[in-house]
């Protein structure tokens, strides 16, 4: 069974997922200010629906995993609304971004592992929309002891959820490798590790090293190195020869709606159109090098639907 906002969904009624995406990134503390004038949700309900409807006619795409967090200005029943409206389940996730907040100074990682782990049994923002997958983050190589902390409270709450941990990676330096390490100070199955925008370093034996250890990677942000598209295809097609498509991941990590860039860049300045053909960019042009380097149709197939079917399974 996969935990979407709608309620517990049984794995086979799934189409093709959409492993880690966006709705909103908003700033909350600025929209509780100026209310409409900084955004307004119902139009942004609306596009993203209307853009949900026309990836799952276009692409079969049945299952939406929202890595958005609390402090990138998750809203559980703005995600539950666009599912509604678009017939496409969404994942919302519980977690922390990487930015630096004084709520975390003064508290313990089991005190912050609390507010999620409570959230899983109880539901989101007073609601009974439950998380499926918890999200962590960390920017810099070495790790901060703010962000070193998050990552052992969401460890701590895998352990109780026994949810799967999508985590944020620059993959800079050394910082996947930490990052797992923290992680596996409190966790025993690393098969419930997510290590996400691995496009950003596609080097072969790079991520056969993070594989080893027996995490996932999802290979998403490809959109943000399309220098390397044909480095993404040629990695994607020998890991998948060498027997690891079974733990492979695929997304673009596109967000529909951001106010963290400049007012012209927001996402909603495009039109539902362009907004599709950029979520379609992980289909069309990283498929296509994948298939020119060796790649083929069944393993991608896995790599889009099973794998991700899998690793959200609450068992």
């Amino acid at each position: 069974m996969i935990q979407t906002v709608r309620g517990l969904k049984e794995k086979r009624s799934l189409g093709n997922v959409l492993m880690h995406e966006h709705i909103g990134c908003i700033s909350n503390d600025l929209l509780q200010t100026f209310g409409k004038e900084w955004i307004d949700k119902e139009n942004l309900i609306s596009f993203a629906s209307d853009i949900l409807k026309r990836l799952k006619d276009e692409c079969d795409i049945g299952l939406f995993v929202d890595g958005t967090p609390i402090d990138l200005g998750r809203d559980a029943k703005m995600l539950l609304s666009v599912s509604e409206k678009s017939g496409v389940d969404i994942v919302a996730s519980a977690g922390l971004y990487h930015f630096p907040a004084m709520y975390t100074i003064n508290r313990s990682g089991k005190e912050i592992a609390d507010w999620f782990i409570k959230e899983f049994e109880e539901g989101i923002e007073g609601t009974n929309i439950k998380p499926g997958i918890l999200k962590v983050a960390s920017q810099s190589f070495p790790i901060t002891n703010d962000n070193k902390k998050r990552l052992i409270a969401m460890a701590i709450a895998q352990n109780e959820t026994k949810l799967p941990i999508y985590v944020h990676s620059e993959h800079i330096d050394f910082l996947a490798n930490e990052q797992i390490s923290i992680l596996c100070t409190y966790i025993k199955d690393t098969e419930k590790i997510i290590i996400g925008h691995a496009a950003l370093n596609p080097d072969e034996k790079y991520l056969e090293e993070i594989l080893d250890k027996g995490c996932y990677i999802c290979m998403d942000q490809c959109h943000c190195v399309r220098h390397h598209t044909e480095k993404i295809g040629k990695a994607l097609a020998t890991l998948c020869k060498k027997g690891y498509s079974n733990k492979i991941l695929l997304s673009n990590d596109m967000c529909i709606y951001s106010d963290f860039g400049c007012k012209e860049s927001t996402g909603l300045e495009l039109s539902v159109r362009q907004q599709v053909e950029n979520f379609k960019y992980i289909f069309t042009t990283i498929y296509e090098s994948f298939l020119e380097n060796g790649g083929n149709k069944k393993d991608w197939n896995k790599m889009f639907k099973e794998n991700s079917i899998e690793v959200l399974d609450i068992k």
